[in-house]
């Protein structure tokens, strides 16, 4: 991640690959990663889940350089808590050997 995009995360909101629904109540992402391919760095300004749709090996990083490895399982399910007014800022790289997908819904209201 570059100066540029750090300085853009606060405003990206876009949280998947592709906007597959969206209404006042919801907002539904697909997230797709080929080995190798990254989600920049993004913001999540609302509590949402994802469900995890082909098990993979993914590294989550933040803006300051700091990074976890999770080896998600098909089907998990994970529900994050966002409180009003807070952001959580991250991106998401497949650091596994195959294609990693997820469906992340995000609750609006």
């Amino acid at each position: 991640m570059d100066a540029d995009e750090i300085a853009r995360a606060a405003t990206n909101y876009e949280v998947g690959s592709r906007l597959l629904f969206e209404n006042d109540r919801v907002r539904v992402w697909d997230i797709t990663l080929a080995p190798g391919e990254r989600l920049p760095l993004h913001c999540h300004r609302t509590s949402y889940f994802y469900r995890c749709e082909a098990a993979g090996i993914s590294r989550v990083g933040t803006p300051d350089g700091r990074g976890e490895t999770y080896d998600s399982p098909l089907d998990e399910v994970v529900f994050h808590e966002i409180p009003p007014g807070e952001l959580m800022i991250h991106d998401l790289t497949n650091v596994g050997e195959t294609e990693l997908r997820f469906t992340t819904v995000e609750l609006l209201a």
